[in-house]
């Protein structure tokens, strides 16, 4: 990672007139890609013009100058605007003094917008993670969800493999089988969902600023289905003023398998007209398999990966930005990655290979700009994904009625069309608040064929189902004193289920509609600019659809929750420990769930109530010379209550995936080492144990494993080098005892952890 004066001192080629001052900070931001959080409501002033290569500093001292409110550094790209001290106001023209050394952490004072405002992390009454990659060569980074999870508490993903993992925040699990319930985290890209009701599609996270999860219910901001939570990654946007770009290679080696590479790049570009700008990024990877087939090749479960994103920015100095961005992925793995011996062996005895293949598409158009004082946001989403996978039936031939059955072909269409429009207050107002309407439809296409060795059965399952969601929301927060804040969110949404499901010769349809309302509402106190306090109560839901199972009516109901949390923030020794906790409780009524048919489709019931309570936190300290320490824990405790016809079950009748332990710990340390900046890390977790399911039959333990790693970073030159190690003691344990639908009933499944991997790569940025 650069030092704080290089990132501070990046220059730009800035085109700025003179003019109103919102819109001018707007512009600059969009130049530079800086970020601002608001102190004060921003008065009608005139700015200076700034034009020329300059920091972004440099250029902000300009266009305040003579304005009553001026820029403090909170991070190396991101401003306070704050009221200039009226002894300083009087003498504008005196230079500013310079400003402290930052420390130059991963845990610096973050701006995030998942609240659909920009907002200190240090200040929202919630619980949010962030994960910001600082560096991009590091080989510890994350390029998946499973790997952000390890550093965010109350964060899970059930390893299913690429394209086919499930996500759980805060205990709130359903089921560990890929079925059509609309997921309890909502997945977004920038401003648009991306996923409804299926799995987290595997995207690479490569050249994104940062990923944010909210934690709790939030069905205020994100309507229908974000009872856990929202996992969303915000991309780099383009930069207008600057031309730069990044290149990595890299190798893996994995013990007891093969061999794998990757190769990433990125390019940002601006345009002619010095008010726009282009960023592309593609990448590449292979990664090598370690599962053995018994009497057949090694290595099986190889996964590649290619994809890249492309990005226009149009900026003017009213403050008006457009963003157009399109991405593609295809993923393929050449077989599954389960065994069926036992986790410490590699080994399996299956006859029918099982590839998956997955694509992956967005195309997104956002548009911002000052309404007078207001702001305004209009977002257009469409994502697409398409999952083909394959499956041996051949265990469950006499369930599924045909003889001799061999392979079952998975088919699977989805997509997500998201249209936004909301004003927001002024920058800087005491009642800040967002507002607006939105439109969201989900359409979701799956086919089912079997084959034998004569003969395909094309269309033994199908179904349909089309979802959409109208609502009107907003959210605002107001100062009932001056450290204590009172914030309120609401959703009115109308709903609507259009499903139609066919099974051999079994055909059903449900069409359904429902108007619901889900609040929110918080209070936090400030005890000091960096300490917090906060209670927050949340809400969410998510409609029904078909129940197979379900002779009366034919469908499941929606089903709902309801949280109350209570945490703060804290920061002492002037930034150098940082404490974040939270207690949490939540009510689930009606879970949708997934389950396996006897024939191993799977459909969807409702499976009774649960009630969660747990406790999570994390530390950072940075005691100087170089040293960064982290810890957190989550202790939780998701329980089923109730069965779907009200009887009271046993107590310990676990939420399937989650565990009830959880805890990750780094340490890191940048030295010179014969003249060089030499970066060692080393980072553990520990998963505790967890269930399958809370089906009969499926009710198999798991998890309970402890993984370490290790590694190095190092500049030399113009390069950066990384080395690491993964899953350093070699561990073996159970990640996810499933893999195939049609044989998890007569055989136990295991998914092994990938073994011990060691990574090497080669950056260079310029």
């Amino acid at each position: 990672m650069p030092p704080p004066a290089q990132a501070r001192d990046e220059r730009f080629a800035i085109s700025l007139p003179a003019g109103n001052l919102a819109d001018i900070l707007e512009a600059l931001s969009a130049q530079t890609g800086i970020s601002f959080v608001y102190d004060v409501r921003l008065p009608s002033a005139r700015t200076r013009a700034a034009r020329g290569h300059m920091s972004a500093r440099d250029a902000l001292d300009r266009i305040l100058q003579g304005t009553p409110v001026h820029a403090v550094r909170i991070g190396p790209r991101a401003f306070r605007i704050t009221a200039r001290p009226r002894a300083a106001a009087r003498h504008t023209a005196r230079p500013a003094p310079p400003e402290p050394q930052a420390i130059a952490t991963a845990d610096e004072e973050i701006v995030v917008t998942a609240r659909k405002l920009p907002e200190a992390l240090s200040s929202i009454a919630g619980s949010i993670a962030v994960y910001v990659p600082r560096d991009p060569a590091r080989q510890d980074r994350a390029t998946r969800a499973g790997d952000v999870a390890r550093g965010i508490e109350g964060l899970n993903v059930a390893n299913g493999g690429l394209g086919r993992e499930r996500s759980f925040i805060r205990g709130l699990a359903d089921s560990p089988f890929n079925g059509f319930s609309q997921s309890t985290v909502s997945v977004q890209i920038d401003e648009g969902r991306v996923t409804y009701d299926a799995a987290e599609p595997g995207l690479y996270l490569t050249d994104i600023a940062r990923v944010e999860v909210l934690k709790g219910p939030q069905g205020p901001l994100y309507g229908t289905g974000a009872l856990g939570g929202v996992y969303r990654i915000v991309t780099n946007r383009p930069v207008i003023g600057a031309t730069s770009g990044t290149a990595t290679i890299g190798a893996q080696m994995v013990g007891s398998g093969g061999l794998g590479a990757n190769a990433e790049a990125m390019l940002n570009l601006p345009l002619v007209s010095d008010l726009a700008a282009l960023r592309l990024v593609g990448y590449a990877r292979s990664d090598a398999g370690w599962v053995d087939d018994a009497d057949g090749p090694s290595d099986v479960n190889r996964t590649r990966i290619a994809g890249g994103r492309a990005a226009l920015r149009l900026a003017s100095a009213t403050g008006w930005t457009a963003d157009l961005i399109g991405a593609y992925q295809v993923n393929h793995t050449a077989d599954s990655q389960y065994v069926d011996r036992d986790y410490e062996d590699l080994t399996r005895n299956i006859s029918q290979r099982e590839p998956r293949r997955g694509v992956f598409g967005l195309a997104q158009a956002i548009l911002s700009g000052p309404i007078g004082a207001l702001r305004l946001t209009a977002v257009t989403s469409h994502a697409w994904q398409d999952q083909h996978d394959v499956f041996d039936a051949s265990a469950a031939a006499t369930q599924l009625g045909v003889p001799g059955a061999l392979r079952y072909l998975d088919g699977r269409a989805y997509r997500v069309f998201d249209q936004e429009v909301r004003l927001t207050s002024a920058p800087g107002s005491a009642f800040a608040w967002t507002a607006g309407v939105s439109y969201i439809s989900a359409v979701t296409r799956a086919t089912g064929a079997i084959e034998t060795a004569t003969i395909t059965v094309p269309d033994y399952f199908a179904l349909h189902r089309r979802v959409t969601e109208t609502s009107l929301f907003a959210d605002g927060a107001y100062p009932l004193a001056p450290r204590l804040k009172l914030a309120i969110g609401m959703r009115l949404f109308r709903a609507t289920t259009e499903d139609e499901r066919q099974e051999e010769l079994d055909a059903r349809r449900v069409n359904h509609a429902v108007i619901g309302f889900t609040p929110s509402t918080s209070l936090s106190y400030q005890l000091a600019d960096d300490r917090l306090l906060y209670v927050r109560l949340g809400t969410a839901y998510r409609p029904g659809g078909i129940d197979p199972s379900n002779s009366r009516t034919g469908r499941y109901v929606g089903d709902s929750v309801r949280s109350i949390e209570a945490g703060g923030r804290a920061s002492f020794d002037g930034g150098r420990l940082d404490l974040n906790f939270a207690g949490f409780h939540a009510v689930w009524h009606n879970i949708q769930s997934d389950y396996l048919e006897p024939a191993g489709l799977v459909a969807t019931h409702n499976a009774g109530d649960a009630t969660i309570f747990g406790v999570e936190g994390s530390a950072t300290w940075r005691p100087g010379g170089g040293w960064q320490l982290r810890g957190g824990f989550t202790i939780q405790r998701p329980r089923l209550t109730n069965a779907a016809d009200g009887t009271r079950l046993p107590r310990d009748r676990r939420l399937p995936v989650v565990p009830d332990l959880a805890g990750d710990f780094a340490i890191a340390r940048t030295i010179r080492l014969f003249g060089h900046e030499v970066t060692p890390y080393a980072a553990f977790n520990y998963v505790g144990a967890s269930r399958l399911s809370f089906d009969d039959g499926l009710d198999r333990g798991m998890g309970d494993y402890a993984l370490a790693r290790a590694g190095a970073t190092t500049m030399i030159g113009p390069f950066t080098l990384a080395l690491d190690v993964d899953n350093l003691f070699d561990a073996r344990a159970d990640s996810f005892a499933y893999g195939n639908p049609f044989s998890i009933h007569s055989e136990h499944q295991y998914t092994p952890l990938r073994p011990r991997t060691f990574s090497l790569s080669l950056s260079r940025s310029f």
